[in-house]
């Protein structure tokens, strides 16, 4: 049934059935063309088409069976006076991508086809499959089979058919591949005509490339000839006849409004079996455009031809569709095109990159942008020269062109720069581009040890990107930051910590051990180090000795027991002398407070805290009782905190000295020294001794600790621990008492005062756990009791009291 000429496919619809509505499951073709006539009826039960008398299995699941409201049963007419009769069955529920069991039935024949259509194979995005095309032409149709990619159609439609077979009308087979334009007759029909110009000489280079090819109709092209930039390299139809209705997708970027174009039909030397398009259409996903060559540009080498639109289009797809050529008289022309150009609003005569870079900072600065995103190596440079003069949204706009660079390393320094900005997003996304590119790192080193005012933020981005490699860089700058930037010190020492996190062992020795650097940013390395300075003992020793050398200054005394007390906590003997030391005769308070505060947890130093709960400065027996309560059972620890308790006049020193004696053995004497505080003048005082009687048990002084609770004219603090200390000293006497209070978190006018009473009133009970606990809080788990109450009544329950 093929014609001489290209079938002119009017695509209605794929995977849709030819003009007409649908049928019912049953139809009669006529006889005609030598043809008897064709019954054909659906059997959605026995799941058969019986075309007369010779039945076909419907290929789907019984599941996926529709409704016969849904199956397609027509009878087509063909070339010759002939029917055909089509028949579709679609899965249920399927949408029109969706699996169908498609056939084609003619008289006296086996099917012509059958089998499963719609997008059958492959993952989301590359799904595959067959379709089935009925087209209306001249009074009869064309019929035809082809394979269908989710991933390659022409912009706009949702399918397009590929490697076309048609049903010939003559022998009623399949046969392929045919030419067929893919184009809907709608398209053609309202397709603008543009007349393209001879321009007699290849233009201007685009400042960019916009146009991507992303697949081609032609088996085994892309069609990356068209848009590779070389005129020697051609794409080519290869197909039967003049191509008609091949085409070549590229991605296009919609941010950039492309106002023309210009082809390049012939190469240099063109083939002789070449030729050139007449006539071919530019499709977007919304607009169509059908473009007219005016003269055979494949016997003219050389020469391009501009398409100018009516307006500039905007679309992130756009499809060139072969449709007439200048075949001079070829029987197998291969219709082919060098290249296709598209200009944007930014290719004006003489404009240079530089050009577009410095309009980043206008309102068209994201076109600007996409540009230079797609104008390879020489953007960056252009982007870095602009960069200083830009507003901050385009400076976020030029470190967008950097990240996109193909290579990061390349780009790192204009990224370094937006690293540092003050202000807009540049340094976020530069930043976010930084922490994926490991091989930015010698960049980042240099600018760190080079650019005095971007120390701070750069060190942080290398100890994340290469923290093994930051470390020399990073313990450079330290060197070179003077100790008055306590601000870029404190940021390089954050950053050297974490790299040092994930560096092996043995780095910090060797960053200790280079004297080149002075003591003092070696002391900065120890700092940040923490716990790690004990991997270098050797190194820190002899740094710390140094450091301590002559009469050093407060500030250095003061720093250098951070990685004393590391030390000393390891067992490092000289470093807890050093500590003791400096707690006993230090002229300066906040260094011997300091000391007393790094000696929790270093052997040996009892003593020597005891001594210094003794100071004559309150702040640093306040940090030496501070670490006493973390070796309350060692000798002198309770006596000292006795001492204090009993005479020192600084309530923050008494509050330290509670917490020693809440953590010592079981004593009366320690109970009694902790009950003589319940009516200091510092409420602050009396409620740590309230919780440390609480804590110890210290039954026998329930009732003063109930007094506290019941005392109106006592600070809220120290009545709510009162009422929580309740049940640790297992006063059941108080149940009533506590229960009465506790059902004041469920009364809405208890005051703001009562709340925190009721809220320990709560857990008093809790820690009580009498039998009937769930009986006394009903009002408060109950349905009208607010849920923030039902909550912590709730957990009260779960809670395993100790006084049963």
């Amino acid at each position: 049934m093929l014609r001489s000429a290209p079938i002119p496919l009017a695509l209605a619809a794929l995977l849709a059935a030819a003009p007409g509505k649908a049928a019912d499951t049953h139809v009669n073709a006529p006889s005609g063309g030598g043809l008897p006539p064709l019954d054909v009826k659906v059997d959605l039960v026995s799941a058969t088409v019986d075309a007369n008398g010779q039945k076909t299995h419907i290929q789907l699941d019984r599941a996926q069976l529709p409704a016969e409201h849904d199956v397609v049963v027509e009878s087509i007419a063909i070339k010759g006076g002939r029917h055909l009769v089509h028949v579709k069955v679609p899965a249920k529920d399927a949408d029109a991508s969706g699996p169908a069991w498609e056939a084609l039935f003619a008289a006296g024949r086996t099917p012509i086809f059958a089998g499963v259509t719609g997008f059958t194979e492959g993952d989301p995005g590359e799904r595959r499959g067959k379709a089935i095309q009925v087209v209306e032409y001249d009074g009869t149709n064309d019929v035809l089979v082809g394979d269908i990619r989710e991933d390659l159609h022409i912009c706009g439609q949702d399918f397009t058919l590929l490697d076309p077979s048609a049903v010939y009308s003559d022998s009623l087979d399949l046969r392929g591949p045919v030419t067929a334009q893919r184009l809907t007759s709608v398209q053609q029909t309202e397709a603008q005509k543009i007349t393209a110009v001879a321009t007699g000489a290849q233009g201007q280079v685009p400042l960019a490339k916009l146009l991507v090819a992303r697949g081609s109709s032609v088996p085994g092209s892309r069609g990356a000839e068209l848009t590779d930039g070389d005129v020697q390299t051609v794409w080519s139809e290869k197909r039967p006849r003049v191509g008609q209705g091949e085409f070549v997708v590229m991605a296009a970027p919609r941010d950039i409004p492309i106002a023309k174009m210009q082809i390049v039909v012939a190469p240099p030397s063109p083939d002789k079996h070449g030729a050139a398009p007449k006539s071919f259409y530019l499709v977007t996903n919304a607009e169509t455009f059908e473009v007219t060559l005016p003269t055979d540009a494949w016997v003219k080498p050389g020469p391009a031809y501009e398409i100018v639109f009516p307006k500039a289009i905007e679309a992130s797809c756009l499809t060139i569709v072969l449709d007439s050529a200048y075949d001079r008289g070829l029987a197998h022309p291969e219709v082919g095109i060098a290249e296709l150009y598209a200009y944007s609003e930014f290719d004006v005569p003489g404009a240079t990159l530089d050009d577009v870079a410095q309009k980043l900072s206008s309102e068209r600065g994201i076109a600007a942008a996409e540009v230079l995103k797609r104008a390879g190596p020489a953007a960056l440079a252009a982007a870095e020269r602009a960069y200083d003069g830009l507003d901050p949204r385009g400076r976020a706009l030029a470190i967008d062109v950097a990240a996109s660079h193909e290579r990061c390393e390349e780009a790192a320094p204009l990224l370094a720069r937006g690293l540092c900005d003050r202000g807009g997003q540049a340094p976020r996304k530069a930043g976010e581009k930084l922490q994926r590119c490991s091989g930015a790192a010698p960049v980042l080193a240099k600018k760190l040890r080079e650019d005095t005012a971007s120390r701070a933020c750069v060190a942080s981005t290398l100890a994340a990107i290469a923290p093994a490699e930051s470390l020399e860089p990073i313990a450079d700058a330290v060197a070179a930051t003077g100790e008055e930037d306590r601000g870029t010190r404190a940021a390089l020492r954050g950053s050297l910590a974490m790299a040092l996190k994930s560096s092996p062992e043995g780095k910090l020795a060797a960053l200790l051990g280079d004297t080149r650097r002075s003591a003092s940013a070696r002391l900065e390395m120890m700092r940040a180090a923490e716990g790690r300075v004990v991997e270098a003992l050797a190194a820190s020793e002899a740094t710390i000795k140094e450091l301590s050398a002559g009469s050093p200054p407060m500030r250095t005394r003061y720093l250098v027991l951070g990685p004393l007390g590391e030390l000393g906590r390891a067992g490092d003997r000289a470093a807890a002398t050093r500590i003791a030391d400096a707690m006993a005769r230090d002229p300066d308070w906040p260094v011997r407070a300091r000391a007393a505060e790094l000696a929790a947890g270093v052997p040996d130093v009892s003593p020597s805290l005891v001594n210094a709960s003794r100071d004559a400065e309150p702040r640093v027996r306040e940090a030496a009782l501070l670490s006493l309560s973390a070796a309350a059972t060692q000798p002198g620890a309770v006596d000292a905190a006795r001492a204090a308790l009993a005479s020192d006049r600084w309530s923050f020193v008494k509050t330290q000295a509670v917490a020693v004696l809440a953590k010592a053995a079981p004593s009366g004497d320690v109970d009694s020294a902790l009950g003589g505080v319940l009516r200091d003048p510092s409420w602050v005082v009396r409620k740590a001794a309230v919780d440390a009687l609480g804590v110890r048990h210290a039954s026998s002084w329930r009732d003063a600790v109930r007094e506290r609770m019941d005392d109106e004219g006592e600070a809220v603090e120290v009545r709510a621990a009162a009422a929580r200390a309740l049940g640790g000293v297992c006063d059941v006497r108080s149940l009533e008492r506590l229960t009465e209070l506790a059902h004041k978190l469920a009364t809405p006018v208890t005051s703001e005062e009562e709340l925190p009473i009721a809220q320990g009133a709560l857990q008093g009970l809790a820690a009580l756990g009498p039998a009937d606990l769930r009986q006394r809080l009903a009002p408060l788990l109950g349905p009208n009791a607010p849920p923030h109450v039902r909550d912590a009544a709730q957990r009260a329950l779960g809670t395993h009291g100790g006084c049963r």
